[in-house]
């Protein structure tokens, strides 16, 4: 593996501009281990590099479709009661840190494949840690990519936002014995599941303890939301690799629909923006009454 990274120093001047133009890719907000509860926001990002957008065969108001837009805005509130809060600057149609690193669709690159490379079922229909498709199956690129191009993604975007990830996460649960990951995104309307307004996905209960997803479900129904859970979204490669609940390391994936803080068409804000942020910071609240208040309790599990 290491040899696709020893590269030559023009191809990797290709995207310096674009690169010292940019935000950093991954942002931490507050102290880590200030509390057990860590956010994160790996969605969000915003930051299109040019040279990325010269290659992609979709404007940019499609490329910009599956963006969870404004959802690290929404966490401020949360952010405020301690939680040590992550996103990325990226955009996931650039690369998506919810799959694994590897998970890739060699039918976009051209030139060898490393042995490595391991697409799951999504990988292989496009949606892998470098995404072939976008909303509605579109292709995002006019022509196949340079596998070289995968690689530096996954150095320079996907793994600094793992490697902020788990250290927050092992940093929370050294300091308090036990730590809730809260991932947040945005939705579209999913009628298939009853358009719900948030759908809390804990991988069929293997993510996170039923006590804590119960609460979750339990304060969200009782602010006035409907929910679902692990339907049509139980939590992608974020999830189900640091949620450990045996190990008292748990993590809940949270979808919020966009149309309860957003207009999707015009990619703006509007008057149901601060209710919902208010409401993930009663959430926020109400699981940090719930988690023990010493290092070291017995183990935290529904």
């Amino acid at each position: 593996m290491k040899r696709f990274f020893q590269l030559q120093q023009e191809t990797h001047r290709e995207n310096t501009p674009d690169r010292q133009a940019a935000p950093a890719p991954v942002l931490v907000s507050g102290t880590p281990a200030a509390g057990p509860v860590v956010l994160a926001s790996p969605h969000s990002g915003h930051f299109y590099p040019e040279a990325f957008v010269r290659i992609a065969r979709q404007p940019l108001d499609i490329l910009r479709s599956g963006e969870d837009s404004f959802v690290e805005e929404l966490a401020q509130g949360a952010h405020s009661l301690g939680p040590p809060l992550l996103q990325a600057t990226f955009p996931r149609v650039f690369c998506d840190v919810n799959r694994a690193a590897w998970d890739l669709d060699s039918r976009m690159f051209h030139g060898a494949i490393p042995s490595f490379v391991a697409p799951s079922d999504r990988g292989l229909a496009g949606l892998g840690s470098i995404p072939r498709i976008v909303a509605d199956r579109r292709p995002i690129y006019r022509q196949r990519l340079p596998f070289m191009e995968a690689a530096l993604r996954i150095r320079h975007y996907w793994m600094p936002y793992h490697a902020a990830l788990a250290d927050l996460l092992e940093a929370a649960h050294a300091q308090h014995g036990f730590c809730l990951l809260l991932d947040l995104h945005s939705m579209p309307d999913a009628p298939q599941a009853g358009s719900p307004d948030f759908v809390l996905g804990d991988r069929y209960g293997t993510s996170c303890t039923q006590r804590l997803t119960n609460l979750a479900e339990q304060t969200l129904q009782g602010l006035g939301f409907k929910t679902a859970r692990n339907h049509p979204y139980a939590g992608g490669y974020i999830t189900r690799h640091y949620g450990r609940p045996t190990n008292n390391m748990h993590a809940l994936q949270i979808e919020m629909r966009r149309g309860l803080y957003m207009d999707e068409t015009t990619r703006t804000t509007h008057e149901g923006f601060a209710p919902l942020s208010d409401a993930l910071s009663i959430l926020v609240e109400q699981v940090l009454a719930h988690f023990p208040s010493q290092k070291n309790t017995t183990h935290f599990s529904g």
